[in-house]
């Protein structure tokens, strides 16, 4: 067990090294055991149904990602309400690391990718950036 572990640090390190700099790996704190340690931050350029589209530029470089929110997240809104945020309460221009597990699923007989949301944290919201960041966990 030990070993899997050490072997398993070993590789994140190695992976987040040799990674561009919008991917990253994750910070210490709970997480589903599924979880492989994988995000991206971006800023939201779309937003449609159930899935955000982060944007990375860097110099003459662009990174595009596509998540899926699934049932939304547990963010808290300003009318105190249970409902989860969508990817259409998530205004353009916010930047957000996205913590996501890669997946692939059949549809119509074709092998499809996705990334599905587990948690996000901002970064920025209407142009102001978040000191103390928090994760907030999205539902599948």
């Amino acid at each position: 067990m030990l070993r899997d572990v050490l072997i398993q640090f070993l590789l994140a390190l190695f992976f987040s090294i040799v990674a561009v700099a919008q991917y990253g790996s994750v910070p210490t704190g709970s997480f589903p055991p599924d979880y492989n340690g994988d995000t991206f931050t971006g800023t939201v350029t779309a937003a449609e149904g159930d899935q955000l589209t982060l944007t990375y530029t860097k110099g003459s470089k662009t990174d595009t990602f596509v998540g899926k929110l699934g049932a939304g997240c547990s963010v808290p809104t300003n009318d105190k309400s249970d409902r989860k945020m969508t990817a259409a309460d998530i205004p353009q221009g916010t930047v957000l690391t996205a913590f996501f597990n890669r997946n692939t699923r059949k549809i119509d007989g074709q092998k499809v990718k996705e990334n599905l949301l587990i948690a996000i944290a901002f970064n920025v919201w209407n142009g102001e950036k978040i000191e103390k960041k928090k994760i907030w966990p999205c539902g599948p």
